[in-house]
């Protein structure tokens, strides 16, 4: 009789799952068999699956990169609208903007170095960021390509007046302790504050 409740149980929950997709304008519903069903949003597929077993699999794709998976056992309704809750969550979480930095020191060739180690970290902890790097003598040719600009320990005392000439593009400094080092979550700590400052808002508001 338990096996009986929990196979209706499953019954109801896919049947929840199909109306919830179906109702919100902001998807699309593929039923791609019998017990598969496709969900489109933007660039996003998620994959819902309730395998015969009992097992609920959710995963979602953005091209070929995973952005979720999940599998569980059901339990109960209440249980599994839950986790199906979190996989919609992380679809319809918008999409990060992008913002293009910019690090500047004397000849670029430090700067370069770091940059790429921070691209690298950027990629493998999806941070929206694109990191390049550029020499003092270039930055009047460049600048307004990026959204921020932070100059190496060297050019500190060039910080006020890039600042000016470089408007409306925000500079800032890099510490030495961070610089030095190649620390790469600092340094994402310190675009991060950036941000939240109001440093990229203002320039585009």
């Amino acid at each position: 009789m338990e096996a009986f409740y929990k196979q209706e149980d499953l019954e109801v929950f896919r049947k929840w799952v199909y109306y919830q997709v179906e109702n919100d304008p902001r998807l699309t519903l593929e039923k791609y068999d019998s017990r598969t069903y496709k969900i489109y949003y933007k660039k996003r597929v998620a994959r819902f699956v309730i395998w015969p077993i009992g097992i609920v699999e959710e995963a979602i794709v953005e091209g070929e990169q995973l952005l979720f998976y999940l599998h569980y056992q059901f339990y109960s309704f209440h249980y599994a609208t839950n986790l199906f809750h979190r996989m919609m969550e992380k679809l319809l979480e918008d999409e990060k903007t992008n913002y293009h930095i910019l690090l500047c020191c004397s000849g670029g060739m430090t700067t370069g170095y770091f940059a790429q180690k921070l691209n690298k970290y950027c990629q493998l902890n999806h941070l929206p960021y694109q990191i390049d790097a550029q020499a003092v003598h270039q930055l009047e040719n460049v600048y307004q390509n990026y959204d921020f600009i932070f100059i190496a320990p060297q050019l500190r005392y060039k910080q006020r007046e890039l600042s000016q000439t470089l408007k409306p593009v925000p500079v800032y400094n890099i510490e030495a302790s961070v610089f030095a080092t190649y620390d790469c979550q600092a340094m994402i700590e310190v675009i991060e504050k950036a941000i939240k400052d109001g440093g990229y808002d203002e320039r585009k508001g």
